[in-house]
């Protein structure tokens, strides 16, 4: 093997290290050599310092996000961004200066258009890593610390009113999307705790779900509506038996028993579209209306951040929706004297 292309090789393990298993990386790199001896690899030069994967302190904040329990996505996510900060700044951690970021953030948003929402998410999870790193002892001063967070103005989450939902509930044509929409509508369940809910989760008694992992990977139980529960008894009474999921996927596919969070996703696209109701419909959607319809039914906050399993009531705050009317009969309520 030429020095090239032990160089890309080493460069390669480097990447892949932050994302493979040992095993997985070494079957990898078993393929690579074996399809790489057919070509010759040359390094091309840049202008900068030559850059070889992100510096092993990624890979070592990543295993440090997994023994907190960050979901697998979380984790992709820190692992995608970070890899693309120090392929852009090809600098050692140690180097990194409060400019390097300024320059970075500048770049997404000249060269790919992102949004202010978004580019905030990188300098987040930017300052993430570097608190860890000082925490930790690896540099004395995180960088990320003298730029400030990115104002965005958030875009009004708007929950589907009762003719909405009456409207959702009559486009379904069977009885698994009659089922899907009230389940996810009573639970306020997000589509990753939907798609993974077990029949041996259902309590049928309590007219409850244990969801075994939520965000954080923590469980808690939430509840469904008689009419959610005449819904699923009829859907599951007429479906193939023997499965071990609440909703399968119509037909058999990676996934096995269990549906797959696209696939819920896809499946409440495709109900919405058939007869317009005014509004966009997504699971998150009819998350939000749940805990819409909660809070104005008189629920707690306290109550309703552990139904949607929030580890603050602020994000519970986010996902409620207050309208002119609702606050004027509020008012009208305190001070009727």
């Amino acid at each position: 093997m030429s020095d090239s292309s032990e160089l890309f090789r080493n460069d390669l393990a480097g990447q892949l290290a932050a994302i493979l298993t040992p095993d997985q990386l070494r079957s990898v790199l078993h393929v690579v050599d074996t399809v790489a001896a057919d070509y010759a690899i040359e390094r091309r030069t840049v202008d900068l310092i030559p850059y070889g994967g992100p510096p092993q302190a990624v890979c070592w904040f990543l295993r440090a996000k997994e023994l907190e329990s960050a979901s697998p996505k979380t984790v992709y996510r820190y692992q995608r961004d970070l890899v693309n900060f120090f392929a852009f700044v090809q600098r050692p951690v140690q180097d990194v200066t409060s400019n390097d970021i300024r320059a970075y953030l500048a770049f997404r948003k000249s060269q790919h258009g992102v949004t202010d929402n978004t580019l905030d998410n990188y300098r987040r999870v930017l300052n993430s890593f570097f608190s860890w790193l000082v925490n930790n002892d690896y540099i004395a001063k995180n960088p990320v610390s003298k730029i400030p967070k990115i104002k965005y103005q958030e875009k009004p989450r708007v929950a589907l009113t009762p003719i909405q939902m009456e409207q959702l509930r009559d486009n379904c044509r069977t009885q698994k999307e009659r089922a899907l929409v009230e389940f996810l509508y009573s639970t306020g369940c997000r589509v990753s705790e939907c798609a993974a809910v077990a029949l041996a989760d259902i309590s049928w008694a309590e007219r409850s779900v244990l969801i075994r992992h939520g965000k954080g990977d923590k469980a808690r139980t939430v509840f469904f509506s008689p009419r959610c529960e005449f819904h699923l008894r009829k859907y599951l009474e007429n479906r193939k038996p023997g499965l071990q999921s609440l909703f399968a996927p119509d037909r058999r596919r990676d996934t096995g028993d269990f549906m797959s969070a696209r696939g819920v996703q896809a499946l409440i696209r495709k109900i919405c579209a058939r007869e317009p109701i005014g509004a966009k419909c997504t699971p998150h959607i009819l998350r939000h209306t749940m805990a819409t319809a909660g809070i104005r039914a008189g629920m707690p906050i306290q109550n309703m951040q552990a139904l949607l399993g929030h580890a603050k009531p602020e994000t519970t705050m986010i996902y409620t929706h207050m309208d002119k009317s609702d606050l004027q009969q509020a008012h009208s309520r305190a001070y009727a004297g």
